[in-house]
C-alpha cells in the first residue's frame, strides 16, 4: 500500500439529514465531544476529520465502518486498533482537513497564514530556525514561520510524543537544494511541503522516504456516497 495524503475542504454549511448520518457512524466518546463544541464549525472539522479517517481506512483495508476503532497511547495519538500495519495522521485548521495514510509512523500539520507575533518564535523555535527567521525580509517572515512551525508538528506528530518534544529542541533546516533536515539528527526522519490552498502552509514527515507526490482532494459528497453505502449495509 502507497502512502496518500486526502484532504477535504470544510464546507459553511452540511445538510442536518447527512450531519446526523456522519455523527452516527463515530464513537459515542467523539461524538460526545463534537456535540460539546460552541462553534459550528469547530464540529465540522473534528467530525469530518473523523470521517475522513475512517473512509481512508475503509477504502483501504475493505473493513466495515463499525469493525474500525482506534487506541491511544498517553499522549493522545491515534492509532488503528488490531491492524499495527496502517499508520495515519490528521490536522486541521481554518476551512481545510488533512489527513496522511502510510505504512509507516507518519505526521501531519496544516495551518492557516495570519499574522502573528513574532516573538512567539523566540520562545518556541531553536536558535538557529530563529536566526533563519529574522534573516528573512520582513514580507517573508510570516510564511516562513508557519513553514517552520508546520515541519515541527509534523515531526511532534509523526514521533506521537506530542509536546513532550519541546519545540526548540530540535531544528529544522532547509539545504541548498531545498530538502529539509533535522538537527540533532538522531532520529531518521523525512519531510515534505505541498502547496494546499493560497494563504495556507502544509508539511508531512514520515519514517521513510515514501511521500505521495500530489495530494488527493476528496469532496464531502464522496465521502457521503462511501460512508452511507457502508451505513446502508449495516442497516440491512
Amino acid at each position: 500500500m502507497s502512502a496518500e495524503i486526502v484532504v477535504l475542504e470544510v464546507p459553511a454549511i452540511i445538510d442536518t439529514k447527512d450531519y446526523n448520518m456522519l455523527l452516527s457512524l463515530v464513537s459515542n466518546e467523539k461524538r460526545s465531544k463534537i456535540n460539546r463544541f460552541r462553534l459550528v464549525k469547530d464540529a465540522y472539522r473534528a467530525l469530518l476529520g473523523d470521517a475522513l479517517i475512517r473512509t481512508a481506512i475503509m477504502s483501504r483495508l475493505g473493513v466495515p465502518n463499525e469493525s474500525i476503532t482506534f487506541n491511544y497511547n498517553e499522549y493522545g495519538k491515534p492509532t488503528l486498533a488490531r491492524c499495527e500495519g496502517l499508520h495515519f495522521n490528521l490536522s486541521h485548521s481554518g476551512d481545510w482537513i488533512v489527513a496522511f495514510i502510510s505504512t509507516y509512523e507518519v505526521g501531519i500539520d496544516v495551518e492557516e497564514v495570519r499574522s502573528i507575533d513574532m516573538n512567539i518564535a523566540s520562545s518556541y523555535f531553536a536558535k538557529e530556525e530563529y536566526r533563519d527567521l529574522l534573516a528573512k525580509s520582513e514580507g517573508e517572515r510570516t510564511a516562513f514561520f508557519y513553514e517552520l512551525w508546520t515541519l515541527k508538528e509534523s515531526y511532534i506528530k509523526a514521533r506521537g510524543e506530542g509536546l513532550s518534544i519541546p519545540l526548540h529542541s530540535f531544528a529544522i533546516e532547509f539545504q541548498s537544494d531545498r530538502s529539509i533536515t533535522l538537527k540533532p539528527d538522531g532520529d531518521s526522519v523525512f519531510f515534505k511541503q505541498y502547496d494546499l490552498a493560497p494563504h495556507y502552509k502544509m508539511a508531512a514527515c514520515s519514517f521513510a522516504n515514501k511521500f505521495p507526490s500530489t495530494i488527493s482532494h476528496w469532496s464531502i459528497e464522496e465521502l457521503l456516497v462511501q460512508l452511507s453505502f457502508d451505513w446502508s449495509l449495516r442497516k440491512i
